[in-house]
């Protein structure tokens, strides 16, 4: 299980990745021989390869691994990976094996409580999806934002001491032409400027690195936790929507890592400003205030209609993305049945709609946008019209402090309005959480690194009482269905159409949980085992092959990514495709488009058999696996199948059964609302 999680750990970030997965934290040290033997035990090493016999055809792996035990009287007891085998070595032979750093392992303290780890076991995820959800990797990085805070304390008062200069060369230089005094100030604030300059670039750097950091680890785990979905939550919805709630994402990335923070960057410069405007003056701070508020009446006013706009492009957006990857999918079948005109029209209906909400979307930004630059605009002018009649009748109130405090309500107004406008981002990232929230709080299914029961056993499939119906609405697929299938043995499960013979093996699989009775193996419910466990007795080959863009070598390794090229070879060989594939230009290296573009449906059918067969179940289940091939090659396949009779399990799912093919049971699925089912001795007369 542990080689399927982590098929590629061959450098050192693997390395370290697959360890923090494990619930271990890693400290990388120097190796020698001396120095491991003064450490704690075990310790993790990396040393070199050792030369390949002549019946190796694989490529030695980037990093190979070894494990040092114990250490006693200048001795160390060594295993390599892959062997069981412990080697008692001196310091000098150890030395000779090493070829890297060496790891130190420790258990990752938990924080969270009992209580708090039960929920999370309960509810399926990993928390509640929100925007707390970001909390503790940003929480993380706290002495870059550390950092972050006092660059720009830093940065509020060079912003503060830029107006008080410029009050300076008006009432000092300017009244009494002070040259002397105005190149002092100019050197100052010229070194104000540059050390503003520094400090802006080094926190937009920390604030745009750490965020690209944390945007890693969401991005990471998002994408961890749709591959843990169950495939009924897809089921339920249309591909292009999905992938719509996923790039949901960047805007989550943009509000937390850059809006989010400079929110909290803005606020203690506001108090400190608004502390020295009060200062100033008390009228023209309360004036500043009242505009401002207007602002921020009119956001609180605009957010709920621009949320509700927002949210039904998105609902039209991702309309038209699944319409786009539906027919795409089906272009063939597009230009067979010539529904381009109809498609055409019907896509040219979506995207009016779709623009003329955005239209709309935009119009609501845009009205919002303009009062709130008229609103700035005025608050200007009110300022210098009371800030000129202060000065004209009030002493103590000069040119150069309203200068100033012009400046000062300048710089107020942009983090005011940057706050004010940060409420519209809000709503927008509320609707993506809303959205990618439908991915991220569904339920996974259950997944362990370590087996949770004994694999030992040799594969006795029983199905007692099985009942089964799609949903509450809907009529029993199966009712009181009964097989007890020996290890070794093979059954064939026919039938007509639509009686649910592909369903049952998506009930073994656990696609889908029964709705009555229980499904065993080895005398043990599947619903006990993890998802990977279970479907790791398993090899299936589905009515529809489907293959990934890539290499054919990656496509038959998916299922198991450690098999050897010979190991590979010999699959294809015993599903009839290796000739097919070495007559190709690049032969197993040979790329393909999505869903095995460039292959014929035979061809993709025997490269679905080989890749089940590369994964070594316990149990082989064939959905229509020879209705693609020719006579010649399914004849050839069923006679290579006969001769793994008795070493694996095997369930044959087919409207007719092949004429070659030897089994010891059918199962014959009859029509009705609850099918009617009948188990013939076949072959040599054993029953199933």
């Amino acid at each position: 299980m542990l080689a399927r999680e982590f098929p590629g750990v061959g450098t050192e970030s693997a390395l370290i990745q697959a360890a923090r997965k494990l619930g271990f934290r890693t400290k990388t040290i120097e190796a020698s021989a001396a120095r491991l033997a003064q450490l704690p035990m075990p310790l993790l090493v990396a040393v070199k390869a050792l030369p390949p016999t002549p019946e190796q055809t694989e490529p030695p792996p980037t990093l190979r691994l070894g494990l040092v035990t114990a250490a006693a009287n200048g001795q160390l007891v060594f295993f390599e990976a892959g062997t069981n085998t412990p080697l008692t070595l001196d310091q000098t032979q150890l030395d000779a094996r090493l070829a890297g750093p060496a790891w130190m392992l420790a258990p990752e303290v938990e924080e969270a409580s009992d209580a708090d780890a039960e929920e999370t076991r309960t509810a399926g995820v990993s928390r509640r999806f929100g925007f707390k959800w970001f909390v503790p990797e940003l929480l993380r990085h706290r002495k870059v934002w550390r950092d972050v805070l006092w660059a720009s304390l830093a940065l509020q008062i060079v912003a503060l001491a830029t107006p008080l200069f410029t009050q300076a060369i008006v009432d000092k230089v300017v009244v009494h032409r002070t040259q002397s005094t105005l190149i002092a100030i100019g050197v100052v604030m010229g070194i104000f400027v540059a050390f503003n300059a520094v400090l802006t670039w080094g926190r937009q750097y920390l604030v745009m690195h750490t965020g690209n950091r944390v945007d890693a680890v969401l991005g990471a785990a998002v994408w961890e936790h749709l591959l843990k979905l169950s495939p009924s939550y897809f089921h339920h919805r249309p591909t292009g929507v999905v992938a719509a709630r996923m790039h949901a994402v960047e805007n989550i990335r943009e509000f937390v890592s850059g809006a989010a923070v400079s929110l909290v960057l803005d606020l203690p410069f506001l108090v400190i400003c608004l502390g020295v405007m009060f200062w100033y003056s008390v009228t023209l701070t309360l004036i500043c205030l009242g505009i401002l508020a207007i602002i921020a009446i009119a956001s609180l006013v605009m957010a709920p209609i621009f949320q509700k706009q927002l949210n039904d492009q998105f609902l039209l957006g991702a309309r038209n993305q699944a319409f786009i990857t539906e027919h795409i999918a089906g272009f063939e079948t597009v230009k067979t049945l010539q529904m381009e005109p109809q498609l055409r029209q019907r896509y040219s209906g979506y995207l009016a709609t779709f623009l003329a909400s955005g239209f709309r979307t935009k119009q609501i930004g845009n009205t919002y946008n303009t009062f709130a630059q008229a609103m700035e605009q005025a608050l200007t002018l009110l300022i210098l019209i009371v800030g000129a009649w202060t000065v004209m009748t009030d002493p103590r109130f000069t040119v150069g402090m309203l200068v100033a405090f012009q400046m000062f309500a300048g710089k107020l107004s942009q983090p005011v309005l940057r706050i004010v406008g940060l409420w519209t981002q809000f709503q927008q990232a509320s609707l993506s959480v809303k959205r990618l929230g439908d991915v991220m709080n569904a339920p996974v299914e259950p997944y362990s690194l370590m087996p949770q029961r004994q694999n030992d056993g040799k594969g006795l499939l029983e199905i007692e009482g099985l009942g089964f119906r799609y949903g509450e609405d809907r009529p029993m697929l199966y009712s009181r269905l009964d097989l007890r299938l020996e290890p070794g043995h093979t059954v064939a499960i026919m039938g007509p159409s639509g009686t649910g013979k592909s369903t049952l093996a998506k009930l073994l699989l656990g696609f889908y949980p029964p709705t009555q009775g229980s499904i065993k193996i080895d005398g043990i419910d599947i619903r006990n085992y993890s998802a990977n466990e279970l479907r790791a007795w398993f090899g299936v080959v589905p009515q529809e092959t489907i293959l990934f863009s890539g290499t054919i070598l990656a496509n038959l390794q998916a299922g198991n990514p450690n098999a050897t090229f010979d190991q590979v070879a010999i699959a294809c060989q015993m599903a009839g495709v290796h000739e097919v594939i070495e007559a190709l230009p690049q032969g197993y290296q040979t790329e393909i488009g999505e869903r095995g573009v460039g292959l014929s449906g035979g061809q993709k059918q025997r490269l679905a058999i080989a890749r089940a067969l590369l994964k070594q179940p316990r149990i082989l289940i064939f959905d229509e696996a020879t209705s693609a091939l020719d006579a010649e090659t399914a004849e050839g396949f069923e006679k290579t199948i006969n001769q793994l009779k008795g070493k694996v399990t095997m369930i044959f799912i087919s409207h007719a059964l092949p004429r070659s093919l030897k089994v010891d049971a059918v199962l014959r699925i009859g029509p009705g609302d609850a099918h009617q089912f009948q188990l013939i001795q076949h072959d040599s007369g054993r029953k199933a």
